[in-house]
């Protein structure tokens, strides 16, 4: 099963008296790379792959209303705020696909939470929001009049799945693949014949050793490890006679 998700985490944390206003945060991240970062400094959003804006469309709403917002839940002014109050929101979508990439599973989600706890969420189905929390009730009969919002939200939800797709693909290594052997312990009968593949992404992939065609049991793996380039790698032995003069193959299904 593959599984792969695309999100956007907001963040922001009020300050006491005393210390500068609120802290703003935001990032996307699709499946294990951050994609883009907002910039407090240039007051924009920035990308950290190159194919980030190519496929990944920035949800429209700005640092300026989380601002607000937080500020409206913590009754603070704009001179005075007390205590520290937290806001955060987290939007976009994961898939789980079949191995021949049908999907199995897809889930949407746009879902705030404040002070370290559940607070509201958007239904896709019905465009109106599930208040998780007794103090979002206000905010839910708010947001459920704003229909052209609502209507958007759900238009780029739906539209999620097709980014994350294009985004694996357009980033898409294949492996390098290394075939040695080594002399089995305890056994001089016996080697280990490794299959190394590194150097690819996404990470999805299974590797077997194979004789003929038939696939051989395992005698060890790896299973998939990253390496430090945001690429990965992966290593399966199989246990053969030393004696035997056969043709052995890696077999790799992504």
């Amino acid at each position: 099963m593959e599984r792969h998700h695309l999100q956007f985490d907001y963040t922001v944390t009020t300050k006491p008296d005393g210390f500068s206003g609120p802290v703003f945060s935001a990032v996307g991240v699709c499946d294990d790379r951050q994609i883009s970062h907002y910039s407090n400094e240039e007051q924009t959003w920035k990308r950290d792959c190159l194919d980030a804006e190519i496929c990944c469309e920035v949800p429209h709403d700005f640092r300026d209303w989380f601002l607000h917002l937080v500020n409206t839940l913590a009754n603070c002014t704009s001179s005075r705020c007390d205590g520290l109050h937290t806001l955060q929101r987290r939007i976009g979508c994961g898939v789980d696909k079949h191995p021949n990439g049908s999907v199995m599973n897809f889930n949407a989600f746009d879902e705030y939470g404040y002070d370290g706890e559940d607070f509201i969420a958007f239904d896709t189905d019905t465009m109106q929001w599930k208040e998780k929390s007794p103090k979002a009730k206000e905010t839910k009969m708010k947001w459920d009049t704003d229909r052209s919002h609502n209507l958007y939200l759900q238009s780029y939800l739906n539209k999620c799945i097709d980014w994350i797709s294009t985004f694996n693909a357009s980033i898409s290594t294949p492996p390098a693949v290394y075939m040695f052997a080594s002399a089995a312990p305890h056994d001089q009968s016996k080697q280990i014949l490794t299959c190394l593949a590194t150097g690819f992404y996404p990470k999805h992939i299974e590797m077997n050793v194979t004789q003929s065609n038939m696939r051989l049991q395992t005698f060890s793996s790896t299973a998939v490890r990253p390496n430090d380039n945001q690429t990965y790698q992966m290593r399966t032995s199989v246990k053969i006679n030393r004696d035997e003069k056969r043709v052995y193959k890696c077999h790799m299904e992504v």
